[in-house]
């Protein structure tokens, strides 16, 4: 019963996948994501709306894999496709996917930045932080976090760049919003 069972294997495969690539055994998490990637993707073709959220998830595991194996090119070409999945889920649902776009411009400015890409780094950077800030805005519990994260690393690209100003404002917003983030919940 493929239609039945076929998905629970993907999704089975996917997070062997993830204990496979926390234990940083690379090659056995590789061939369980593309394994479920594969999956995930002939579903796809059949009912999109179902199965293309999790093509992107899977895509993206396999991406920081490849990230992490230094295997840019590929890392960067599965990030691509990731995000133009999400930037169409978006236009359906934006609320749901619009964090998901701003995660993977993050993952494609760190690998840009490994790269010393930092042009590209910090257009990616950028515009996460533009999502996470319209995000926050909304929804400040949920976002601030990774606001300040974005703000934090596009402060040390400007730094690296000695763009010390805009490093310096972005720093100082980053401790702004952090000791907002501590008064409230200081443990955390």
């Amino acid at each position: 019963n493929p239609q039945t069972y076929l998905p629970d294997v993907a999704m089975t495969l996917n997070n062997l996948g993830v204990l496979h690539s926390d234990k940083k055994k690379f090659p056995q998490a590789e061939e369980a994501y593309k394994e479920a990637l594969n999956i995930y993707q002939s579903l796809a073709e059949i009912n999109s709306d179902t199965y293309l959220p999790d093509v992107a998830m899977t895509l993206n595991n396999l991406a920081n894999i490849q990230s992490e194996k230094n295997e840019f090119p590929q890392a960067e070409k599965a990030y691509r496709e990731v995000l133009t999945i999400y930037r169409s889920l978006v236009k359906i649902n934006p609320q749901t996917y619009l964090p998901y776009v701003a995660s993977i411009l993050n993952n494609l400015g760190i690998l840009h930045y490994a790269k010393n890409e930092f042009v590209e780094a910090e257009a990616e950077y950028t515009e996460a932080l533009e999502i996470y800030r319209s995000l926050a805005s909304t929804n400040p519990q949920t976002y601030l976090r990774s606001m300040a994260s974005i703000l934090n690393t596009l402060a040390t690209l400007h730094y690296a760049k000695k763009e010390f100003v805009e490093a310096e404002a972005e720093y100082t917003e980053t401790l702004e919003i952090y000791r907002s983030l501590a008064s409230a919940n200081p443990q955390t």
